[in-house]
């Protein structure tokens, strides 16, 4: 712990080199500790201002959900997060200066160690030498203080070792500050100073509410938005006055007396905020027109990209309800009795037309018949000594060409035209017909 509370010693030391006044070192310390914590300071603040910004918000949530408490909360955490605004950091501020005040009271309840650099042997023979018995080392420390200082001279020919050893005054103002205040300070001995001690707690007390209500004043004068207080911020300005007040009244008058000095640089960084927090609120507002823009590009982007995939969609449903068609003809057409898709999942009967199929070797022999027959109807008429006409002749119906399927439109075949037979040519082509069948080839071999 010493190593801790020695560096802060040092300090309350070399401010009491500097002025001579304990009171004054004790002002001129917390003067320190709030400049060196002012960018602490200042960010809660930043946080406690946005905090304000979203008191509106909060009250609108805490009526909607004013029954279902779980869910407050968690749409309380999705504000927070979606302002960037962290409820915690307006709390910090608060609690720092506590955090120095416990060193602090450690300095101050022992000053003797810490300040005077007296170790447990040499406060055994000053307590002796004072008071004739040996008082605590660790509880007895304020009140030999003091006395300390009345009989510096005493003690340091009585005591070699002490001859370094700092002469500390600890009154100022004439209120002996290792002193702790008394509530009935009328019975005290010097009734003047007792009632000096008294009112440091009922001025810290005093000073806290003072500071808050500047708080709020200023936190109106930069938003813009006079605000009434809420059951909260009332009850908070009643704690901390009152805590101060206890804390004052069961300490030594050096905590109380910086307690005050502490409320005191409060006030007085509150004004010098001002400029700090309205260039913050500026960036909040600026920050939340950006978000407001950017959150509506993205609901516009969004938009039409369901607009775009509602378009896609149509179409796609389109284009299956006309393959559906499409496949519901093909499945029609492609029929076969049972077999739906005898002739295949593709066909298309208006495509590739089809044709009643006609084997080669019937279509010559049909036309061979029909020439023999004409040629027996000019040998017939040649034999009657009349000559006619051989007409034309008809066309005919092959029975492949009735087998046609009732779906299928055909094409009839355009007639095969053949130019009328003489008799003579009919009688030629007859006899050479039977020449080439029963003769036998002359050997022209034989010949030669």
């Amino acid at each position: 712990m010493s190593i801790i509370l020695t560096p802060f010693a040092k300090l309350v030391l070399l401010f009491y080199d500097i002025t001579g006044s304990y009171g004054v070192s004790l002002i001129l310390f917390c003067l320190v500790i709030r400049a060196v914590l002012f960018p602490v300071f200042l960010k809660g603040r930043k946080s406690m201002l946005a905090m304000n910004g979203l008191a509106e918000q909060q009250k609108i949530l805490q009526q909607k959900y004013a029954r279902d408490r779980e869910r407050y909360s968690i749409e309380l955490q999705k504000l927070y997060d979606r302002e960037g605004v962290k409820p915690s950091g307006g709390c910090l501020w608060s609690i720092l200066p506590l955090a120095f005040l416990m060193p602090l009271y450690g300095i101050v309840r022992r000053p003797l160690t810490y300040l005077l650099s007296m170790s447990e042997d040499t406060f055994n023979a000053v307590s002796n030498l004072l008071y004739g018995t040996v008082k605590s080392y660790s509880n007895d420390q304020l009140g030999m203080a003091q006395d300390v200082f009345v009989n510096y001279d005493k003690i340091v020919s009585a005591i070699p070792e002490l001859s370094n050893m700092p002469k500390i005054d600890f009154t100022f103002l004439g209120i002996n500050l290792s002193d702790t205040p008394h509530l009935l300070f009328w019975q005290q001995p010097d009734v003047g100073a007792a009632f000096a001690l008294w009112m440091i707690p009922i001025v810290s007390a005093v000073l806290g509410v003072v500071s808050m209500l500047v708080t709020n004043k200023i936190n109106a004068y930069i938003t813009g938005v006079a605000r009434t207080m809420d059951p909260t911020t009332r009850s908070t300005m009643l704690m901390m006055p009152l805590m101060s007040l206890w804390i004052c009244f069961t300490l030594p008058g050096a905590l109380g007396l910086y307690w005050v000095a502490n409320s005191v640089f409060a006030i007085l960084s509150e004004f010098l905020n001002v400029p700090f927090l309205k260039k913050y609120l500026k960036k909040l507002q600026e920050d939340k027109a950006k978000r407001i823009e950017e959150e509506k590009e993205r609901v516009k982007r969004e938009k039409k990209v369901q607009a775009e995939a509602r378009k896609k969609a149509q179409e796609e449903m389109r284009r299956i309800q006309m393959e559906r068609k499409l496949n519901q003809s093909i499945a029609s057409a492609s029929r076969v009795g049972m077999r739906t898709y005898a002739r295949g999942r593709l066909y298309d009967p208006g495509r590739y037309p089809t044709f009643p199929y006609q084997d080669p070797n019937d279509l010559y022999q049909e036309e061979l018949a029909q020439r023999q027959k004409q040629a027996e109807e000019a040998k017939s008429a040649k034999e009657s000594g009349k000559e006619k006409a051989v007409p034309a002749p008809e066309e005919t119906v092959t029975p492949a060409e009735e087998t046609v399927t009732a779906p299928v439109e055909e094409t009839p075949a355009a007639p095969v035209e053949t130019a009328p037979v003489q008799p003579e040519e009919a009688a030629e082509e007859e006899g050479f017909v039977e020449e080439s069948f029963l003769e036998e080839p002359e050997d022209n071999g034989e010949e030669k």
